[in-house]
């Protein structure tokens, strides 16, 4: 597939032309999130017959949705943490395709011990450009425990969006007061909102070779004509297609949307603002929002509910007070409940909201307790205090 590169702006974007030019590009990278896709030939992806039910597709994980980049005001630890909370925040929305999942209570509560979710952390200096003038900026990149964040997400009673998603067709026409023109690969104009929208819901789409056939076909996009659009879409072997059109409306812009799949209309939707990248970007959620509650699953992490687990090498008060302010820390904990103290080992029952799958993973990137190879007396797991 072509590659098309996204540039940052070079004009202000309150000129006709550079909201033009800044509407060309697809949503979202193939290899970094500085390059979007074009559609290719008609044997890149596998399509559908037109109107056949969607399988759901089963869990699989995409390593790079659990990665996240935020801009930093300062390099404060406060900073950095809360930052490292928003970014967690970022990435439940972009695993699960829920846009309130970040504002759930188990999610919030995970907060709290943020650290022990974090694989990698890095703070770097970047620049953008804006209106044609460079800007500075602090970005921290972090990284999170795939495991820790499904298991997150279970407990959260929270579903999630598989990274094996479809790669629609973007079908987009704009008109700075000169006609409807057709958004194509040839062109390498940037959608720098769109495209960072696009990496943030974990959603990609393929633009358009341009053909003459295509480029006749702008009034059909215009009208938001699905149907017809749908032919020109089945050549390039693909299921799945968005319609847009974004024009002038005074005091802003304003962009139209619809979004098929198997020949079904998953979701239609405006929006108008006077800031045209705001408008440019309104293209990803609502439409990653209808894909996710379509496709997305509940993750079997096991029975959620009482455990009995063993706990050795507590041997002091401060051994036993350390234990319980991290089980206390962790999200996916709702109870726990001394059962029997005996010297140095401790017997609970923790009321967790995900089963044991789910939960050893999530302790193992703590560096609280160890998982024991082989079970106690009954099957009971059992972990070592460190």
């Amino acid at each position: 597939m072509g590659i098309a590169t996204c540039l940052p702006p070079t004009m202000p974007l309150n000129s006709p032309l550079a909201v033009a030019r800044l509407i060309v590009i697809a949503l979202l990278l193939a290899a970094s999130p500085g390059h979007a896709q074009t559609a290719g030939k008609a044997d890149d992806q596998a399509a559908t017959p037109p109107g056949t039910p969607a399988a759901k597709p089963k869990p699989t994980r995409n390593p790079a949705f659990y990665n996240a980049e935020l801009t930093l005001s300062s390099q404060n630890a406060a900073e950095r943490r809360g930052a490292t909370i928003r970014a967690l925040g970022q990435v439940v929305v972009r695993v699960t395709g829920n846009p309130q999942a970040a504002v759930n209570a188990v999610i919030r509560r995970a907060g709290s011990s943020i650290e022990a979710m974090v694989l990698d952390s890095k703070v770097r200096q970047d620049s953008d450009t804006v209106n044609g003038v460079p800007v500075y900026k602090t970005v921290l990149s972090v990284s999170f425990d795939p495991d820790s964040v499904d298991g997150l997400i279970a407990a959260a009673g929270l579903k999630f969006w598989t990274s094996t998603r479809p790669k629609p067709i973007l079908w987009l026409a704009i008109n700075d007061g000169r006609g409807a023109r057709l958004v194509t690969g040839q062109q390498t104009t940037v959608v720098k909102p769109l495209a960072t929208r696009g990496l943030e819901r974990g959603m990609r789409f393929l633009l358009p070779a341009g053909n003459a056939a295509e480029q006749a076909a702008v009034n059909s996009i215009w009208a938001l004509n699905a149907p017809a659009m749908q032919v020109l879409t089945n050549r390039y072997r693909n299921d799945s297609q968005l319609i847009g059109k974004v024009y002038r409306q005074p005091p802003g812009w304003a962009a139209d949307w619809v979004l098929t799949r198997d020949g079904v209309e998953l979701a239609r939707w405006s929006f108008s603002d006077a800031d045209p990248r705001k408008v440019i970007a309104s293209g990803v959620d609502e439409g990653a929002n209808a894909i996710a509650k379509r496709d997305a699953v509940s993750l079997d992490t096991g029975v959620s509910g009482p455990q009995l687990v063993d706990i050795s090498s507590v041997n002091t008060q401060s051994d036993y007070l350390r234990l319980m302010s991290y089980l206390q820390t962790l999200a996916v904990v709702r109870k726990v409940t001394v059962v029997e103290a005996r010297p140095g080992q401790l017997r609970l029952q923790l009321d967790l909201g995900v089963g044991m799958r789910g939960f050893l993973p999530m302790v193992a990137t703590g560096g609280v307790l160890v998982p024991d190879s082989e079970p106690g007396a009954g099957g009971v797991t059992r972990f070592s205090l460190q």
